[in-house]
């Protein structure tokens, strides 16, 4: 019996957003030149000549010149009085034929940015990203070979968002889910960048090296509809120590995720606003094996059969009645649920133990109207029709991410137009789908 259908089974929790700026990356210019000691006798280094945009023009050639020993030159990457800079672009300062024996970069809101010195005291570098629409002095003294003193001073000014795009994961900070479930990332608009939202994003594991997967971009869509497109990214394993020729996570792996998304360039005029992490396990490993020819649901824990219910699947002999095979997830739960399904002439049909296992409105359920076909035949409108008490026990069994591999319904088989269709590729199929 099928349900009303709902915008995907998943929570959107916080987010991020942002906008693009045009910016070039300066390469390192030469930003102050002093001499310190007695001048040479051969002809002077001429300084380069600053465009408007900070970058230097070629500087005229000299059949010969010698720069002096104890010359301190000093670079900056970005230069110095460049605009626009991207918030998440680390900041360098050189020194050449000196050291750097005292530096500061703070923000006009009065935030100083924490940056590490080399051991050999030659460059500074930031060790923080940097604020939106911010403009960075840095002050400081470089020191030459033999002793004298130089100034550090400059400026920086970051990026001006147009707009900041909001991004969340749909798996709580603590929870714990099943073998089959993704991490999903949704992002409140469109990212076109997707390669640079991606390389924000990291996932470590318990589970170690064994254990790999990879990000992949399912098609933008109007997930909460409420008429506005969004990008979302999901993360599977691809290669499992479990055994068995479906890659789901191993049981009981505990899971981080980073989402280092403030700073980011999505492209389109869109930043990101915000980092998350989320921290959550797995749990033990329930696979439900729904075998429609059997008119058996099977359901296994850690490899081992332990329930073995009579039901019913969908009707195959009508058309729009058949169960959709393929790997199902497993996204909500409902004690009671009002099912609707206007093609077959039915409404407001509220049923029991309803377990969502698909957003096309299939679900496992209780519905004592089909108890004669339970273990017989197919007769449902599409879902999987449970008695009592197998209904409420399986409904207390299963979890958020739990797999349910439907076959053999002759029913249409699961793509892209069904909810949670990460497990219709293949590893090889959901590598091509990252960005990077």
């Amino acid at each position: 019996m099928f349900g009303r259908p709902t915008a995907a089974a998943i929570a959107l929790v916080a987010a991020v957003t942002l906008v693009t700026s045009a910016c070039s990356r300066s390469p390192e210019i030469v930003t102050v030149t002093v001499t310190s000691g007695a001048p040479t006798t051969s002809s002077a280094v001429a300084a380069p000549d600053l465009t408007t945009s900070g970058a230097a023009s070629a500087a005229p050639t000299t059949a010969a010149r010698t720069v002096p020993a104890n010359t301190v030159r000093i670079s900056a990457t970005p230069a110095f009085g460049t605009k626009n800079v991207p918030p998440n672009n680390p900041v360098k300062i050189s020194v050449f034929a000196g050291k750097i024996t005292q530096l500061t970069m703070t923000g006009d809101d009065g935030t100083e940015v924490a940056g590490k010195t080399a051991a050999d005291q030659s460059s500074w570098t930031s060790a923080e990203r940097l604020a939106y629409n911010t403009t960075y002095t840095f002050a400081g003294v470089a020191t030459s070979n033999n002793g004298k003193p130089t100034t550090i001073s400059g400026k920086i000014s970051t990026v001006k968002p147009v707009a900041t795009e909001r991004a969340s994961i749909q798996i709580p900070n603590g929870a714990t889910v099943g073998v089959g479930a993704p991490i999903i990332v949704t992002f409140s608009g469109v990212v076109k960048n997707r390669a640079a939202a991606e390389a924000a994003l990291k996932v470590t594991t318990s589970a170690g090296t064994k254990l790999q997967g990879n990000w992949g971009w399912v098609q933008d869509e109007d997930f909460q509809g409420k008429g506005v497109v969004q990008s979302q990214v999901h993360w599977r394993p691809t290669a499992s120590p479990v055994s068995g020729t479906t890659p789901y996570w191993p049981a009981f792996t505990k899971v981080h995720v980073e989402a280092n998304l403030k700073g980011v360039d999505y492209g389109g005029g869109q930043w990101g606003r915000e980092d998350f992490t989320s921290d959550f396990k797995i749990g033990r490993s329930q696979i439900v094996i729904a075998n429609a020819s059997t008119f058996h649901l099977i359901v296994t824990v850690d490899d081992k059969v332990t329930k073995n219910y009579a039901v019913s699947y969908g009707k195959e002999s009508v058309p729009g009645r058949a169960t959709v095979t393929g790997i199902h997830i497993v996204t909500e739960k409902f004690p009671t649920f009002s099912m609707c399904n206007p093609q077959f002439d039915y409404c407001n049909a509220k049923e029991l133990w309803a377990v969502r296992i698909n957003n096309n409105g299939e679900f496992i359920h209780q519905n004592l109207k089909a108890a004669a076909a339970f273990g017989i035949a197919n007769v449902s409108h599409g879902c999987i029709n449970m008695g009592v008490p197998d209904a409420q026990d399986y409904y207390n069994s299963t979890i958020y991410g739990d797999p349910v591999n439907v076959t053999n319904t002759g029913g249409p088989a699961m793509s892209e137009k069904d909810s949670l269709y990460d497990w219709i590729y293949s590893p090889v199929e959901w590598k091509a789908l990252s960005a990077l």
